[in-house]
């Protein structure tokens, strides 16, 4: 009877090799797979999150201080603030680039009054803006904030930039028309209107028994603006990158488009990565 033979050294260390090849593969597979449905969640976030900025301007709700002294035109929506809603320095590489979105709010019985224009100098004519005050009730003001802020992040890490890869800067209008009530979509680009740091600066003069005027017309000096940058009428080119701040890679961004004169839902587009189209790839 002859002797049992064992494995080999060699042959143990190939076993070892292949399955820890196998092993890795697999892993591998599992973890792109992951981080590559997690990027099409974050994009079809962004997606829908654009999209229903035209719900909210469509059904706009009440200010709360009574249809007969303000009324609610739109939303100004602020890509790239500096200042986070407390009007602290926000960090990129801990926090990213959050986007900032106000009522725009303005005089509701101005609107019966006015005749003809563009829809900037109509809600400059009607003192439009993003930032309300507060009244002690001896007259006084006591405090100035956002209209109705709203925060909104990336999700999974991801980052917003422009066609050029960029992190992306500006700042837009989604504004009912206050005579015809038609929806329109005006850029302001590659501009920050700074509602969160002047609100800080204001509540900081308030407390010191002093003004601080700059938040009265914070809007309305952008919007009759004859030269540029001023509020005009554009396509907007988001491009969602898998990585975030400062990190690289190889997956193609996504674009998300906003047609120009956008006026619905509809005007907000997902272009596909692998299509000649995509301005992003």
């Amino acid at each position: 009877m002859g002797k049992r033979k064992g494995f080999t050294f060699i042959e143990v260390a190939l076993f070892l090799a292949v399955t820890a090849a196998l092993f890795i593969g697999i892993a591998l597979g599992m973890q792109n797979s992951i981080f590559r449905q997690r990027y099409n969640d974050a994009v079809q976030n962004f997606f829908e999150f654009t999209r229903s900025i035209y719900s909210k301007v469509s059904n706009p709700q009440s200010p709360g201080e009574g249809n007969s002294k303000t009324a609610i035109y739109g939303k100004l929506i602020v890509f790239g603030e500096k200042h986070n809603l407390a009007g602290d320095i926000i960090d990129p590489e801990l926090d990213g680039y959050p986007i900032f979105m106000y009522d725009v709010i303005g005089d509701a019985s101005g609107s019966q009054e006015i005749s003809s224009g563009t829809v900037s100098e109509l809600l400059a004519a009607l003192n439009a803006n993003v930032i309300k005050k507060n009244y002690r009730t001896n007259g006084t003001i006591e405090s100035a904030e956002p209209a109705s802020p709203e925060k909104y992040e990336m999700r999974w890490q991801t980052e917003l930039q422009d066609i050029g890869g960029a992190p992306f800067v500006g700042s837009i209008l989604v504004v009912r028309h206050p005579r015809s009530g038609t929806i329109n979509t005006l850029i302001l680009e590659d501009t920050i209107i700074p509602v969160n740091y002047e609100v800080k600066q204001a509540n900081e003069a308030y407390e010191a028994g002093g003004t601080y005027s700059s938040i009265d017309n914070l809007l309305k000096q952008y919007l009759t603006r004859t030269t540029d940058p001023k509020f005009k009428v554009a396509e907007v080119n988001f491009c969602v990158s898998p990585y975030g701040p400062g990190e690289t890679g190889t997956t193609p961004r996504q674009e998300i488009r906003l047609l120009e004169n956008a006026r619905n839902a509809s005007s907000v587009e997902m272009i596909e990565t692998d299509g000649g189209d995509n301005l992003c790839f």
